[in-house]
């Protein structure tokens, strides 16, 4: 072979790798492409504190630019789901702000968000008078309701202890039934909250999440429930 073939053939070797070295800048392009759509929806999840219209117009816009399918149940119940899990959170820190932990719990399923109060949290035995040390807990909650829209059930529930001779209320279902409803009239009245969204109710001893057999048990049987539900019952 002459000096000119040999001087072809280092060149053309030397082109062929230098269009094999750059075939890399492919699948880089690729991987931050997604990178950049991962941190987007990272920054969707952290600025969903706004409404979930707000929270789903960004996610829409997302999927155009993908090119993807816009779907709204998924946008929905991703936002719902969202909403749900802060709300938690804000409810906890303000149980652990207020050191209430032994007497508030929050429980969470994919119906519902129920926040339970035991006594003597909210009121005295055998009043229907919120206590005016209730009122902190329970502007924690109306702050986290506000930023919703779904209905709500506040429900009054009592232990097995006949009430004294004296007491205004017939029974305990009645106390039960007058404590909801004044918890309702706190938010509706204190908190501006619609009216609309609220239903009361009072189940009495016939409830009990724990045993009448014990102080500690009548405590917690003794206790207001505010479920707050995942869609909507309204037509």
């Amino acid at each position: 072979m002459d000096r000119q073939s040999r001087k072809y053939e280092g060149e053309e070797r030397r082109s062929g790798r230098d269009e094999t070295s750059n075939l890399w800048v492919v699948p880089y392009a690729d991987f931050m492409g997604i990178l950049m759509v991962l941190f987007l929806i990272m920054y969707v999840f952290a600025y969903n504190s706004r409404t979930d219209s707000h929270y789903s117009g960004i996610m829409v816009s997302l999927q155009k630019e993908m090119g993807g399918t816009v779907k709204n149940d998924v946008l929905l119940e991703m936002a719902e789901k969202q909403q749900a899990q802060r709300a938690v959170m804000q409810i906890d820190e303000a149980v652990e702000k207020g050191h209430l932990g032994k007497y508030v719990t929050v429980q969470t399923d994919t119906e519902k968000i129920r926040v339970t109060m035991s006594n003597p949290v909210l009121f005295d035995s055998g009043s229907a008078d919120l206590k005016q040390s209730s009122c902190q807990i329970l502007h924690a909650v109306a702050s986290v309701l506000k930023e919703m829209n779904n209905d709500l059930v506040v429900e009054g529930h009592s232990d097995n202890v006949p009430l004294r001779s004296n007491s205004r209320f017939r029974s305990n279902w009645e106390l039960s039934q007058s404590r909801a409803i004044q918890v309702v009239q706190y938010f509706i009245d204190k908190e501006k909250l619609p009216a609309q969204r609220f239903a009361a109710a009072g189940y009495g001893e016939y409830r009990p999440v724990s045993s009448n057999d014990t102080e500690e048990g009548r405590s917690f049987n003794r206790r207001i429930e505010i479920t707050i539900l995942r869609e909507k019952v309204r037509g």
